[in-house]
């Protein structure tokens, strides 16, 4: 396992390259209920960036046939009336987007937020594609699209999927909320009966020390217990690769981790 030293506020970058492993609720730490909320004495904060080393997977590409509302999806089709999804959005820096960057095995910390992750379906599309959320939270689903979508949750074991949760169609501008749990696997998946393109994701944490890399890849966690922690990033396609942390009280460390395509592990 790799080894993060904390350290004093801006640290020099150290680098996470491990091997991936499959990501499950015993990654996550105990079941819901174990996480105790407290103010955290000195608390400790992580900055850093999440960058891809080797080869982009190509993107998806899909027709957009009759069944599929070809009048109003195409708007986001290309000249040729296919459909272009990114699996992996890398910036001109090798910058990595739609990390889930979390901490494993905190049991007591900074207060659960209120409001949960929430997902807009605009343009035929989930946005954001990757968000996270705390067991017990209320994933938020609004709709402004003004054509019919039948929204659908499973939760991902291996290649197989289970059913979580299932819309029959939302009005524009309505939104519904659905419970996040865990009964076998903390991947979520989101995905639409009418439109196999829209694709998104969220991943369900046991503590509120998660977050998501923006654009240029870009993450912080504040109000840290100090200590040695389990450092964790998650990518729907890249998969899971983890590291430890040591944090220092009243300091923020730095850091800079490393995903790779599977292939090239």
């Amino acid at each position: 396992m790799a080894r993060f030293d904390g350290g004093h506020t801006r640290n020099p970058p150290a680098e996470l390259g491990i091997c991936a492993a499959l990501l499950a609720i015993g990654l996550l730490g105990g079941p819901a209920g174990a996480y105790d909320e407290m103010t955290v004495e000195k608390p400790a904060s992580i900055v850093g960036v999440v960058k891809f080393s080797g080869t982009v997977p190509p993107p998806q590409r899909y027709r957009v046939t009759m069944g599929a509302n070809p009048e109003y999806c195409r708007a986001i089709a290309d000249a040729d009336g296919n459909i272009v999804a990114p699996q992996v959005r890398v910036s001109a820096l090798q910058e990595l987007a739609d990390v889930v960057v979390f901490l494993q095995e905190v049991e007591k910390g900074k207060p659960v937020p209120r409001d949960g992750p929430r997902v807009t379906v605009e343009q035929c599309r989930f946005g954001p594609r990757v968000v996270t959320g705390t067991i017990g939270q209320l994933l938020g689903v609004s709709m402004k699209d003004t054509i019919v979508h039948q929204i659908r949750g499973w939760e991902m074991v291996g290649k197989s999927r289970i059913p979580s949760f299932f819309s029959s169609g939302l009005n524009p501008g309505a939104e519904q909320a659905f419970p996040l749990h865990i009964k076998r696997s903390s991947i979520l998946q989101l995905s639409c009966d009418q439109h196999r393109f829209m694709e998104g994701w969220v991943l369900i944490t046991a503590n509120p020390y998660a977050t998501v890399t923006n654009e240029q890849g870009r993450f912080e966690l504040t109000d840290i217990p100090p200590g040695t922690h389990t450092i964790g990033a998650w990518h729907p396609v890249l998969g899971y690769q983890e590291g430890t942390v040591t944090l220092t009280a009243g300091h923020q460390t730095t850091m800079t981790l490393t995903l790779t395509p599977p292939a090239a592990k």
